[in-house]
Formats: C-alpha cells, sequence, structure tokens
C-alpha cells in the first residue's frame, strides 16, 4: 500500500494563501487523516490570472503543488480554477494536484458550472483581468474568489467554493489511496 496507514498525522503543504481553498482541501485530507499542520503559501503559478484551458488550468494547479512542496510535508497540494470551453460554451472548473511524499502525484477534478459567455469575451478582450473582477462589478461583491465564490451566487448558496477545492482534492486523492489498483495491469 502506497500510503503507509489512514487516520496517521500528515503535514500538509497547499500551494496557495486564498482561505476557501484551504479549506476545502483540508476538508478532503481530514477524511483520511489527521492533519496536524497546513503550511498554506504564496506561490506563482506562472499562468495568467484567469486560466482559459484545461492544459492551462492543470499546469498551474501542478505548479502551484510543486512550488508549495518542502522538506517534511506529507502532501503538496495546488489548487487552480479556470475555464474551459465544450461546444462553444465555456464552464469553470478547479483542478487539484496532489504530491505525496514519495513523488507519486494525481489529478483531480470539480464538478463543472456554465460562465456567462460574455464574462469570457470581456477577459479575452482585456476589459477585466479575471472572473473576480467581473463578478465584483456586477454583483458588488469583493474579493468572492477568496470566501464562497461565485458558484455561491449561481446556486444561491447550496454551493459554496471550498465545496468545489474539497471534491477536486478528493478525486485527486483515488488513485494515491488506492495506488496499487492504478498501478496493476491485467493480464
Amino acid at each position: 500500500m502506497l500510503v503507509e496507514r489512514l487516520g496517521e498525522e500528515i503535514r500538509l503543504c497547499i500551494g496557495s494563501r486564498n482561505p476557501s481553498k484551504i479549506a476545502g482541501v483540508r476538508q478532503a485530507f481530514e477524511y483520511y487523516f489527521k492533519v496536524v499542520e497546513v503550511d498554506a503559501m504564496r506561490v506563482e503559478s506562472g499562468i495568467p490570472a484567469q486560466p482559459i484551458g484545461l492544459d492551462t488550468i492543470i499546469r498551474g494547479a501542478r505548479t502551484r503543488a510543486e512550488k508549495a512542496f518542502r522538506d517534511g510535508c506529507d502532501f503538496s497540494v495546488g489548487v487552480e480554477a479556470g475555464f474551459y470551453s465544450i461546444g462553444g460554451e465555456y464552464y469553470d472548473v478547479e483542478a487539484a494536484y496532489v504530491i505525496y511524499k514519495n513523488g507519486v502525484s494525481s489529478i483531480g477534478f470539480s464538478p463543472a458550472f456554465p460562465i456567462p459567455w460574455w464574462f469570457v469575451e470581456d477577459i479575452e478582450k482585456g476589459r477585466f483581468r479575471e472572473l473576480e473582477e467581473i463578478v465584483e462589478r456586477v454583483y458588488s461583491v469583493k474579493n468572492i474568489g477568496d470566501s464562497t465564490g461565485f458558484i455561491s451566487i449561481l446556486t444561491k448558496n447550496a454551493v459554496v467554493r471550498s465545496e468545489l477545492s474539497k471534491l477536486a482534492t478528493l478525486m485527486a486523492l483515488t488513485k494515491i489511496l488506492n495506488y496499487e489498483l492504478y498501478a496493476r495491469r491485467l493480464i
């Protein structure tokens, strides 16, 4: 088994200072481990303020996890949110990239939700740098990305951003917690 024992004490490193991302990641790990320390740090993702495209979102999450990894980390996590297009419509999704202390890594995604086309158009035309700026202008809510997220407005508070971070992290953990299954080959 890759992870020695569930319920063990762990130190978690997170490549973000965003309170919503931190809360979601921690909640995911607390299903399986006793989180005794969280070392959350600001790291540069190396991607635009508003990532567009799954490759860009994944690269941002991976970069955050790699830059956050320190000696003593049992797990390092990077979470990145962004837009991707399917059939001409845009969706917002969070990607979580998890690195275990032995170097094994995995990625998972949150549920995705549709974004108004003109939000994406205004970002692509440079009118706004990122989703949070548009939400602030339209809804007069500041720093929505650090709290409940745009998803809370759209769902009338049925879903909040930390839940998206939690679910993305849980999906990434599936490969690490079941490593033997993923490493096995059928004859």
